[in-house]
């Protein structure tokens, strides 16, 4: 048996001492490298730490730096200040643009950006699309046939780590986890596929005050895409215990956030629970380079086809897809009970242990069934506060295009967790009809 503790600090947020240790003067992480090796070499968690930390770190880098930033998010006040810093620190900052879409386009536009101006780093400021852009505009920009980005995404071609440019990553929002990922999930026509072996950023600043300004619904979808991936995370074969209990860490803030966003308004969502929602979304994401996904994410690559944003149809698709897994899987189950005793117990205790058993003990069994009923109706409360349909019924979509995306997503190799394998057309139209039903 393996006890690993889990515990709240100060702040309130839960953490892993010994895995994850947050410095409380400076805010960077000190992390377990043995058992974190794919983590950034610097990570800063800290509401209101960007400005400082972002300026001293462009203050230490060769000159020219690119800047990528969201069109749209940009114009926010915390983000305009945060340019605002970096511009007084360098003259050398150009910024670059991202318009709506992880697409080719945006890309190919900002791989001419770096070479026009000779970057020797990229800045990305930015949510989960962003953050994709511009984490393939750095582990593409100087790869042999770069401007055939479909061949990094086919397979055809291979990014060289060493001919990437280092970048930093600033996340705004707390969903993708895409600042600590090796991939850049990209739009191929009607499908989104990912460009991989991305090296991680040099530094990740994560500033939970630059949460503030987005929108209740924008925070409920990025909320129920972390939740779905640290989930995944936890019951992917990959996943040794000390990652484990490093995504129930991040499952346990994340539920704290799910909780008080469920009853709030616009302008309800105080601090504390955007603080709470981006350290669970950085612990999931640290997890997350360390292990894969499981079946929700691996129905979602034609979202845009459906008229659906990837959050939305994850969420949709998060429950079913672990009442598969668990059904057909016992340690799936297993996990999800542990994952359930950890959301019990941390509504009665601020510190305690999660023991991890080489063998699936059967008393716990049921716990999993409670685990995916709240998170069944927590998601279904989360979408309705904000008017997003909860069922592929509800979307439009109709029987025959279930069977549609349940073949396309067979082909591309949509697989389990536990064990590793490629689902059946038939698994992955149970749980495209289970997410078809009204809840």
């Amino acid at each position: 048996m393996t006890q690993i503790p889990l515990k709240k600090d100060k702040f309130g947020l839960w953490n892993l001492p010994g895995l994850v240790t947050r410095d409380p003067t400076s805010g960077r992480l000190v992390l377990d490298r043995s058992a974190l090796p794919q983590a950034s070499e610097c990570i800063i968690f800290g509401r209101g730490s960007a400005a400082e930390h972002l300026a001293n770190a462009i203050d230490r880098l060769s000159s020219p730096v690119l800047a990528v930033v969201g069109a749209s998010s940009s114009k926010s006040q915390g983000i305009q200040d945060l340019l605002e810093t970096i511009r007084e620190t360098s003259s050398d900052i150009h910024i670059y643009k991202v318009h709506g879409c992880a697409d080719h386009r945006a890309i190919k536009d900002g791989i001419e950006a770096v070479h026009k101006i000779a970057a020797n780093h990229v800045l990305v400021i930015g949510g989960g699309t962003t953050l994709d852009v511009g984490k393939a505009i750095a582990g593409l920009a100087h790869q042999e046939g770069r401007q055939d980005i479909a061949a990094f995404q086919r397979g055809k071609r291979t990014v060289d780590p060493a001919k990437a440019l280092p970048w930093i990553a600033v996340p705004t929002t707390s969903g993708t986890g895409s600042e600590s990922t090796n991939n850049a999930v990209i739009e191929l026509g009607d499908e989104k596929k990912s460009i991989r072996n991305i090296p991680p950023p040099a530094m990740i600043i994560a500033d939970p005050a630059l949460t503030d300004s987005l929108p209740l619904s924008h925070t409920i979808v990025s909320l129920v895409d972390a939740m779905s991936q640290v989930l995944e995370v936890i019951t992917h074969e990959k996943a040794s215990p000390k990652i484990q209990a490093l995504g129930i860490a991040g499952f346990l803030n994340l539920a704290e956030g799910t909780e008080a966003l469920i009853g709030a308004t616009e302008t309800e969502i105080t601090e504390h629970t955007r603080d709470v929602l981006s350290w669970g979304s950085l612990l999931m994401g640290i997890a997350f380079a360390h292990a894969g996904l499981g079946l929700a994410h691996g129905l979602v690559h034609f979202c845009i086809k459906c008229g659906l944003s990837h959050g939305h149809m994850v969420g949709i698709l998060l429950a079913p897809g672990l009442w598969v897994q668990a059904r057909q899987n016992p340690e799936t189950a297993s996990r999800l009970a542990r994952v359930q005793q950890a959301l019990t117990e941390s509504k009665h205790e601020d510190a305690f242990d999660v023991s991890f058993f080489q063998e699936s003990a059967d008393p716990q069994q049921a716990q999993h069934k409670k685990l995916l009923t709240w998170l069944e109706d927590s998601v279904g409360r989360l979408f309705k506060r904000v008017g997003l349909y909860s069922s592929l019924r509800e979307a439009g979509l109709s029987l025959t295009d279930l069977e549609w995306i349940a073949s396309q997503e067979h082909e591309l190799g949509a697989s389990f967790g536990i064990p590793r394998r490629r689902a059946t057309t038939d698994e992955l139209l149970d749980v495209l009809t289970r997410a078809f039903s009204d809840r």
